[in-house]
This record gives C-alpha cells, structure tokens and sequence, in this order.
C-alpha cells in the first residue's frame, strides 16, 4: 500500500510513503505508539483507519526528521489516503481480466481510482490479459 500525505493548504507536492518500507524496529515503534498489532495496522491503512495512516506516515517521516513526536504529526483525516502499488494494481488486474466482460468496465474504473499511479492501469491488464509467461530454468523446478 501507498499513503498519500496531502496537507491542507500546502502548495508542495503530495507526499508518497509506501508501507513496504517499514522496517521491523519502526514497525515496533508504531505499534507502540498506536496501540495496534502490525496486523491491525495493515487492515487499518488498507480501510483507511486514520491512526493506521498516520502511524505509517509518522515513523517513515521521522527518517528525515527524528524529532518528529507522535503528537507532533497530527494530520487532519482528508489528507492522509491510501493507493495500491504496482504490485496490488497487477493483482487486481489479473483479478479483472478473469472476470466477465459485462462486469470488468466498474472494477477498471475503481482500479484506476485506487492506484498510486492511475496510468500504470491499462499496462497491468495488458500484461495480465496476455499469454502466460514461460518458464524459466530460474523458476521452474526440476522433474521428479
């Protein structure tokens, strides 16, 4: 998952923290200062939970900036939301493809909503839609 951190009234950029990052020692650190298991945090960012979000964002933002306390990151609930990465988009694209034609036109609409990078949509069910890849000597496995 990727957290997109927008504040409010801040002409920069939006900022992008992708949950795959986290280290085990920050991940520690968030659940201390959540109160949450990792579990809860994961199924928190991916349902939007704001304390979720905002632990994520929290101890990712503190590598640039390590005086960053907890209560100092205090971001309002419309600018923290979260987006698929490349590899949930490519998930869910093969989950589209297989689906049938009358029904696939929604679930490519949410797709491109839900993802970090919207454009990368149409490649994923091209691939996804393709022929299957070859296997390699590097991931197939030998016969028995």
């Amino acid at each position: 998952m990727i957290i997109v951190y927008r504040p409010e009234g801040d002409d920069g950029p939006e900022q992008q923290f992708d949950m795959r990052r986290v280290r085990a020692s920050e991940a520690s650190i968030v659940q201390k200062a959540t109160d949450m298991t990792w579990a809860e945090i994961r199924l928190g960012v991916r349902e939007e939970d704001p304390t979720a979000l905002r632990g994520v964002v929290w101890v990712l933002m503190k590598r640039s900036k390590p005086d960053l306390r907890w209560g100092d990151f205090d971001p309002e609930i419309e600018e923290l939301r979260c987006r698929f990465d490349a590899r949930e988009v490519a998930e869910y694209a093969a989950d589209i493809v297989g689906m049938p034609e009358d029904k696939q036109a929604r679930f490519i609409a949410e797709l491109r909503f839900y993802a970090a990078d919207p454009d990368s949509v149409d490649a994923a069910l091209a691939e996804a839609a393709g022929p299957p890849k070859d296997l390699t000597t590097e991931t197939s496995t030998p016969d028995d």
